[in-house]
This record gives C-alpha cells, sequence and structure tokens, in this order.
C-alpha cells in the first residue's frame, strides 16, 4: 500500500464495507474536530457523493479550545453534517473540577469521556463507531484492527493505515479544512488545558499530557478510542 491514492481506496473498501453491515442510523462517526477525524469524515463523503449519512458524535469535555468550536461549528454547516454533541455530566463536571490532585483529575477527565461514549451509544443504540485512529499514531493502537469488537458494538478503523503525513497529503490534496492551531505548532489536540505545541524533534503526541499516553492502552480497554 505504497501510494495515498491505493491507501485512499483501502479507506473507502473499509467504509462501503461496515455500510454492508450496520444500519445507517445505527452507525455514528466520531469526531473531534482534529485533523484525523475531518480526513476521516471527507472520505466517507467522498464515498456518499458528498454527504455523511451517519450521525456524527462531537463528545465535548467543555474544555476544548475555542479554535476547535469555532471549526466544528463553521464545518458542521459546511458540510451539513447532523452533528450530536455530547458534553460530560454536570454531576462529573462538578466532582471533576472538586479534584485537587492533578493525576486523579486527569484520571476523572479520561473517564469522562469513555462515559460520554457509552452513553452516547446505550441513548442511540449504536452498533458501529467509525472512528478516525491510526497504527501510527500511539503504540497502543498499532495493533488495531479495521474492525474491532467491543461488548456492545463494533469499532471501524477505515484510516488505520494512514500516517499523519498522509493525513496532510490528503488534507492538502483534496483541500480539506482545518483547524489553524496545527499553523502555529500543534501536531495532536486535546483539552485546552492539556495540550501544548509538539516538542521540535519529538512525537506527533509530545504536547499531549504524558501520563494519558502512558496509560493509553488501559484505558481504551475500558472504551476510549
Amino acid at each position: 500500500m505504497r501510494t495515498l491514492e491505493n491507501k485512499i481506496r483501502r479507506a473507502q473498501e473499509v467504509i462501503r464495507r461496515a455500510a454492508t453491515l450496520y444500519r445507517a442510523e445505527k452507525t455514528a462517526v466520531a469526531w473531534t474536530g482534529g485533523k484525523d477525524s475531518t480526513v476521516l469524515l471527507h472520505c466517507i463523503r467522498s464515498v456518499y457523493g458528498g454527504i455523511v449519512p451517519f450521525p456524527v458524535l462531537f463528545n465535548d469535555s467543555t474544555m476544548e479550545f475555542d479554535e476547535v468550536y469555532q471549526f466544528v461549528s463553521y464545518l458542521t454547516r459546511l458540510w451539513n453534517l447532523n452533528v450530536r454533541v455530547f458534553k460530560h455530566g454536570h454531576d462529573e463536571l462538578e466532582e471533576f473540577h472538586a479534584i485537587t490532585n492533578a493525576n486523579k483529575r486527569l484520571e476523572a477527565l479520561r473517564l469522562m469521556k469513555i462515559s460520554a461514549i457509552n452513553r452516547f451509544q446505550k441513548k442511540y443504540g449504536i452498533e458501529a463507531f467509525i472512528a478516525g485512529i491510526r497504527r501510527d499514531e500511539h503504540n497502543a493502537r498499532s495493533r488495531e484492527t479495521y474492525f474491532s469488537a467491543r461488548s456492545t458494538h463494533m469499532r471501524v478503523h477505515p484510516i488505520l493505515h494512514f500516517t499523519e503525513s498522509d493525513v496532510w497529503a490528503y488534507t492538502r490534496r483534496f483541500h480539506v479544512p482545518y483547524v489553524r492551531l496545527y499553523d502555529q505548532g500543534y501536531r495532536s489536540l486535546g483539552e485546552k488545558a492539556y495540550t501544548r505545541k509538539a516538542i521540535p524533534g519529538q512525537g506527533e503526541r509530545s504536547g499531549r499530557e504524558p501520563e494519558k499516553e502512558y496509560l493509553m492502552e488501559k484505558l481504551r480497554n475500558m472504551g476510549y478510542w
């Protein structure tokens, strides 16, 4: 799978395969507003003639960058997306803000993300989540498969074989909109308080919270992307 064209075709094949297995109304796309999940949405649009026929989950921690919120609002209108925003629960947020230990606070934030995913899945009876994760992004994702079963649903990963450079090559080729924070030195976006510009010479996620990176395997086993 040497060329970008071949990688795009493979991603489209996975999307089409998912469409034969799961009902559109019971399939959802996970969107963070970041580069990978936005490229995923564009890939889906390329298969379906410019539309995304699935509901789109935006898991809102209430702590994202202002630029991310603005971008999500802009692209929702531009691409006529059926975005369903799931915010962390009020009680969960109160507990989070009451925690003084930094590590425990970060752990609570991750658990709230997982809780929102689970609530969304249960409310809408989601049979499959389509997510824009990549094998090269994190070691915990390096062994993933295109179709990965969970206890209540299937995870589908069409751009699993893309690299970071593939994502940007795709973005440039098809003029895919993106959050301009990437032009300022950010390479991976999370909550504003836990995201920094990437460290020169280090990895894509070098600006993300180190404790989360260390615990990624555990978090994914609990339901995180």
